[in-house]
């Protein structure tokens, strides 16, 4: 996907988009890929131009098309969206991550035993409130620190189990585990719902991506794609039964459409659906898209484009929470993905295929990794197809690339070897 995209990319904003994939930071390495979905597959079924300039204003949105939509041209920023923020989770780790690190500075690898379970609490003012007890300037007081001195220098050690530290906008529950996790250490049972039109990821998110478009010149479409990366209020765009107070993402969009300068926001959810008409149905993933739009009499097909950029896309392996928490334990970062293709072979007659993954042919070559482990990775450590081809006095007649497919990271390297019928009637005339 990006290989083909990177022809609408000068150099510099290639690497930053390719670092950006690559970031160790979930939220980034997300964001990043949501872009580059989004806008390699406009690039594929409309016209399209990469950062377009905007009249009179210094923005550059991620993506240009005339013909995107049936009514005329239009610009296009792209923002992925989780509830990291708005569940209180980055605010609760940095709290477990200061109290962690003192306690392990009182008794050696004793934070990596704490679990922390935030309280919540509700009250009213001129409307419902309701939010978690965490601060995300926390810091430690003296009492704090005492608290904790008292408690984890004691003999008897997690004895009792459990502290609760209040200060300000913290309370939480510190309590012993024997192995929590780092990433599963904290806990508040408020879950990530909007009490307020604005005060929400997706008000927010909106806003920002506002002022990237609003420069678009007068008759051009300004609309924003928002990818659901863990975002309970996307995946879920409408009011659940019986939740009092709470308010949906549809209600949101529709407060921005009459509030801020955007015409358009497409969200795109990764959601599992029932094949079958019973319980025990299988379930597939499919992207769901849902349109928001503040004009009045839509042109008959003019989301038919935005369509069939849908279906450019991969089919999802996963919902968006499910890759946000993958991401989070370094599943797919570099070190640890099996980026290679596995190695196929076809013998048709005496004519032997071998398809082998070009990007670890390249390291090979490239003398990142030795014959060894070259063999131990394309076949297994067993047999080396080319060795008992070359045996045999096989040659190679042909070689020629095969894409993998937009959803691998990799391509193949296809050799077909047969004995090479003109060499051998060369050396039997010589």
């Amino acid at each position: 996907m990006l290989t083909e995209y990177s022809s609408h990319l000068p150099p510099k904003r290639f690497n930053d988009l390719l670092c950006r994939l690559e970031h160790v930071d979930t939220k980034t390495a997300l964001a990043a890929e949501a872009e580059l979905a989004v806008v390699w597959a406009i690039s594929r079924v409309a016209h399209f131009v990469s950062e377009p300039v905007l009249p009179g204003s210094t923005s550059r949105p991620e993506a240009g098309s005339n013909d995107l939509f049936r009514s005329g041209p239009a610009v296009v920023e792209v923002r992925a969206l989780s509830d990291d923020s708005f569940s209180g989770k980055e605010a609760m780790n940095r709290t477990a991550n200061i109290i962690a690190g003192y306690a392990d500075r009182l008794r050696k690898c004793a934070g990596r035993h704490l679990y922390f379970e935030f309280m919540e609490r509700s009250y009213w003012t001129t409307r419902f409130h309701r939010e978690r007890c965490v601060d995300p300037t926390f810091e430690l007081t003296d009492g704090m620190k005492e608290l904790l001195r008292k408690w984890i220098k004691a003999r008897d050690w997690p004895n009792p189990e459990r502290i609760r530290i209040t200060h300000g906008k913290t309370d939480v529950v510190v309590s012993w585990k024997q192995s929590p996790g780092k990433l599963f250490r904290t806990f508040c049972s408020m879950p990530p719902v909007a009490y307020d039109l604005e005060d929400n990821p997706i008000y927010k998110a909106l806003k920002s991506k506002s002022g990237q478009v609003s420069g678009a010149a007068s008759g051009t479409l300004r609309c924003v794609v928002l990818v659901d990366a863990g975002c309970d209020l996307l995946r879920r765009l409408r009011r659940r039964a019986g939740a009092i107070h709470e308010i949906c993402g549809e209600a949101i969009i529709h407060h921005v459409l009459g509030k801020l300068s955007v015409d358009v926001v497409i969200v795109l959810s990764p959601n599992r659906q029932q094949r079958g008409f019973t319980s025990y149905g299988q379930s597939e993933l499919v992207w769901n898209v849902s349109y928001f739009d503040r004009r009045e009499n839509i042109h008959d097909g003019e989301y038919e484009r935005v369509e069939q950029m849908v279906t450019q896309f991969p089919p999802p392996r996963r919902e968006g929470y499910q890759a946000r928490a993958l991401h989070e334990q370094g599943v797919f970062a570099r070190d640890r993905r099996n980026g290679y293709l596995p190695t196929t072979t076809t013998l048709l007659g005496e004519k032997m295929t071998i398809r082998i993954s070009a990007g670890l042919l390249l390291e090979y070559l490239a003398g990142r990794i030795d014959a060894e482990r070259f063999k131990q990775k394309a076949f297994n450590s067993e047999n080396n197809f080319f060795d008992l081809e070359f045996t045999r006095g096989n040659a190679i007649l042909n070689a020629a690339f095969e894409p993998g497919g937009i959803d691998e990271d990799d391509d193949y390297v296809v050799f077909d070897l047969d004995v090479d019928l003109a060499k051998v009637s060369k050396r039997t005339q010589a």
